[in-house]
């Protein structure tokens, strides 16, 4: 059974990466958050970024149905793959509980990057909304506004020409 809630979660920036590319370029960064290890969601890798990255991008993250004060919101930030085995892809992570996030509430936050050793590795922005699914259209169909006919499909007649008007 899944939740009745989602994380809206926005991925803005990081400040002060350390360099896991120093050897062979310029860090290729992006950001990996999930709340279930089995559903993560990534920011697109910004190619520019090296050490300070700008992603400003929204992600929905569903939850999984237990309660909000036990589920946490990892962050992980990744150099993009190379081809150079010496390199460790794992720039740094932190951690955000969703008991710390209201329901519709936003909380943002600039956490402290860590590697696994403890030490900091820069900082990441995030802003959190924890809210109930939005409704999304299938196939993008909208309602005309009330009182307005909705537009007419050409038909064509039997000899495949446009028939602008039938008569009955």
């Amino acid at each position: 059974m899944a939740s009745r809630y989602e994380l809206q979660v926005r991925v803005a920036s990081a400040r002060r990466l350390k360099n896991v590319n120093w050897r062979h370029g310029p860090n290729r960064p992006y950001a990996v958050v999930w709340v279930d290890p089995n559903n993560k969601c990534s920011t697109r890798v910004d190619e520019d970024g090296d050490t300070q990255a700008n992603w400003d991008q929204t992600l929905i993250i569903p939850l999984p149905p237990e309660p909000l004060q036990d589920l946490t919101l990892f962050i992980d930030v990744v150099h993009a793959a190379s081809e150079h085995e010496d390199t460790n892809p794992f720039i740094g992570s932190a951690r955000l509980s969703l008991l710390d996030v209201g329901i519709g509430e936003c909380a943002t936050h600039a956490f402290t990057l860590k590697r696994s050793s403890g030490r900091p590795q820069g900082k990441v922005e995030v802003s959190a909304t924890v809210r109930e699914p939005a409704y999304r259209t299938q196939g993008g169909y909208c309602t005309p506004p009330y009182g307005v006919p909705p537009p007419q499909q050409p038909q064509t007649a039997s000899n495949g020409e446009e028939v602008l008007f039938k008569l009955i």
